[in-house]
């Protein structure tokens, strides 16, 4: 039998009112929920509390009981699984990848879940984040990047400060974009690169337009666009080939 646990029932209590507020993700604090997220938080020591409908794992890690209905009053789960997870953010760490991520914009969180999931399938583990991105750290792209988070280095920079801590590190900054661009195969020989994908709607900034090295874009035919999500993959895949 394990230790007695604190127990919450009201979803009125103020400790749930603030779990709720936690799954923006603009706080020092975020909140991971389900299983799985709580698992890769532990595993890569993140975790900090744990608030439960039954006893949870790591008896090491404070832990509350919550009622099903304070539970419920969190959780965005459509299956929930009776789990939840506080959590602190990364401490940011100098660049240490070949292979970088900028996000330039790119709004939507589920979009940005997708992509952040992608770079660390594909080795980029630094992903640097520009204005008008969307916060990692909400519900929703902590979701949809399946808790890919918790093995990147997180960088959050204004343009131009990126570019040139990109640049004096020795990146060669390649901007995804349609006009004026070369396909991925002019750029695999790069030992150090930093890749821009822009927002979902316009693109990259006129900012960073000027600021990169050079332009990529995808040979498509049929169609104008992708999806950032879908564009980005594609891109991670073909410009780490040199690296695979």
């Amino acid at each position: 039998m394990g230790k007695t646990l604190p127990f919450i029932d009201s979803p009125d209590n103020p400790k749930v009112k603030s779990l709720v507020r936690l799954k923006d993700g603009k706080g020092a604090l975020f909140l991971v929920e389900g299983k799985h997220l709580v698992e890769e938080a532990h595993r890569h020591g993140s975790l900090l509390e744990i608030y439960s409908t039954y006893e949870p794992p790591y008896p090491e890690t404070k832990a509350t009981l919550l009622s099903e209905r304070a539970y419920k009053k969190v959780t965005s789960l459509v299956h929930p699984e009776g789990i939840l997870g506080v959590c602190e953010r990364k401490k940011e760490v100098p660049f240490s990848s070949g292979r970088v991520l900028v996000l330039d914009g790119v709004g939507d969180p589920g979009n940005l879940g997708t992509i952040l999931r992608t770079a660390l399938a594909f080795s980029y583990f630094d992903v640097v984040f520009l204005p008008g991105t969307a916060t990692p750290y909400s519900s929703k792209a902590l979701m949809a990047s399946q808790g890919a988070i918790f093995q990147l280095s997180l960088h959050f920079l204004m343009r131009k400060e990126a570019a040139d801590a990109l640049k004096k590190d020795g990146y060669f900054l390649l901007a995804s974009d349609l006009s004026s661009s070369l396909p991925p195969s002019s750029f695999l020989l790069k030992e150090k690169l930093a890749l821009v994908l822009g927002s979902e709607s316009h693109g990259i900034s006129d900012e960073i337009r000027s600021l990169s090295d050079a332009r990529v874009r995808i040979e498509m035919g049929n169609i104008d666009s992708l999806n950032v999500g879908v564009a980005g993959g594609i891109l991670m895949y073909e410009l780490r080939k040199k690296l695979a």
